[in-house]
């Protein structure tokens, strides 16, 4: 019976893990380049029951429990893994036109390289500004990296093509420095829409122009389907309501035994 509390108290603890990931989701339906988060879990090693007193008729080389006659398999819940809440990187938002030439977007696996007080740091939000000296930077100041370092548009007539590459008129002014992801990266999100690499290693960022595109004057939406959201978040609830339904199961259970059972009535 302690077990069994054990067990539904995990599943309490997973689905309110869950309901807290989906509700950050929601929370950022309308934040740009936003990646949803997804918890990921394991179960807790399964146990195998026999019956322990029957008439047990020893097999020749064998254990004891090969003896026995089996019960069934019993669940000791399941846990948060190891690597945790993950980002959905390979889903790609809704490409938004805003007609701004600081405004950009990328088609593929890839994203935008950015200088931080704690290293180079990774984004898929790619609405841009200029600082005061010129310099090309994300909404919280941070420089956006280029090919030759900190970008820098002094002059008016900014464009950007595909490739990434920055003109000023008939000048190139530098190329977007852009990093390349799957779905097996170990990436996980710092906060201000920014990633980081868990093992510390920087990105690739070569051989990009085939497989990536750049769009100026466009931004990405968030890639969280509320509708699916709002779906998930009803069935962690509805799991949570049903492990808590167990707990109380198992507190009335043990309650019996302990006030009920073995008691002489005089």
């Amino acid at each position: 019976m302690i077990s069994g509390l054990y067990t539904a108290a995990s599943g309490l603890i997973a689905q309110t893990t869950e309901q807290e990931v989906i509700a950050n989701n929601l929370a950022n339906v309308n934040t740009n380049g936003y990646k949803k988060d997804k918890a990921l879990y394991t179960a807790f090693p399964a146990i195998f029951l026999h019956r322990l007193n029957d008439n047990v008729v020893k097999v020749p080389g064998a254990g004891w429990t090969d003896a026995m006659e089996p019960v069934g398999v019993l669940g000791q819940g399941v846990q948060l893994r190891i690597d945790g809440v993950q980002p959905d990187l390979t889903t790609e938002g809704s490409m938004i036109k805003t007609d701004n030439k600081l405004d950009f977007a990328i088609k593929g696996n890839g994203m935008f390289v950015v200088n931080t007080p704690q290293g180079i740091r990774y984004t898929r939000d790619g609405g841009f500004s200029l600082d005061v000296d010129g310099k090309l930077v994300t909404k919280s100041g941070y420089p956006v990296m280029g090919t030759r370092g900190e970008i820098e548009m002094e002059g008016k007539d900014i464009n950007i093509d595909e490739a990434g590459v920055i003109h000023d008129g008939k000048n190139e002014l530098d190329t977007l420095r852009i990093a390349m992801f799957d779905k097996d990266t170990q990436i996980r999100k710092q906060g201000e829409n920014l990633f980081f690499t868990l093992d510390g290693k920087p990105l690739k960022e070569s051989d990009y122009a085939d497989k990536v595109q750049v769009l100026s004057g466009y931004i990405e939406s968030s890639n969280v389907n509320v509708v699916k959201e709002m779906v998930d978040m009803i069935t962690a609830y509805r799991a949570y309501e049903a492990s808590q339904k167990a707990v109380q199961a198992q507190d009335q259970t043990l309650n019996k035994a302990v006030n009920d059972v073995g008691n002489v009535t005089i």
